[in-house]
């Protein structure tokens, strides 16, 4: 796998735990589960992508992943997954997701998740944290002149679905890392 320096970026923000029980949300075939998954141990990955295509071609690349049970790969779209199913792939009685990351999923930056959030609330463990980032670029360095979405109304939604919110960014990569309040 060539180096992605995005991924382990993105990897190194979320400070991944050999144990951690991570959600990814529209991981399509790209190589960001595998860069997680490297920074496992006893942990898991459980990507979800609304497209049977995307899933078809993660479960090939990542193969050996699946077979050595860090990583289950499910088709259905945010918001028709059932909290039972996922929280089934982890074990549900750990209590939820230790961190939910979305990269580059566009519903997120460009309409009002209100329902995908409610769902992430439900899925994410009490001490739990979402991730959710956008770019196409490498972090550090220079900002590329690509377009991004303003994170403003995203932090907005965020805060009205019970998560506060705070935005990073190195170079070309924008992300808001969300804590669920205690009540929201």
């Amino acid at each position: 796998m060539p180096a992605d320096t995005r991924f382990d970026w993105i990897a190194e923000t979320m400070h991944v735990r050999p144990d951690d029980r991570i959600l990814e949300i529209g991981p399509g075939s790209s190589d960001s589960i595998a860069y997680l998954a490297a920074r496992l141990d006893r942990g898991r990955i459980v990507g979800v992508d609304r497209s049977a295509t995307a899933i078809a071609r993660a479960a090939k690349r990542h193969a050996a992943l699946i077979d050595c049970g860090k990583v289950h790969l499910l088709h259905a779209g945010l918001d028709k997954l059932d909290r039972g199913r996922v929280l089934a792939e982890i074990e549900p009685a750990t209590g939820g997701f230790d961190k939910v990351v979305a990269v580059n999923v566009n519903m997120f930056w460009t309409k009002r998740p209100t329902a995908e959030l409610a769902l992430i609330r439900q899925v994410l463990a009490p001490d739990g944290t979402l991730y959710l980032f956008y770019g196409y670029g490498q972090p550090g360095g220079h900002t590329s002149a690509s377009p991004k979405p303003a994170p403003g109304h995203l932090i907005d939604y965020l805060a009205t679905a019970g998560f506060d919110g705070a935005t990073v960014s190195s170079g070309d990569i924008l992300g808001i890392v969300a804590k669920p309040r205690r009540n929201p």
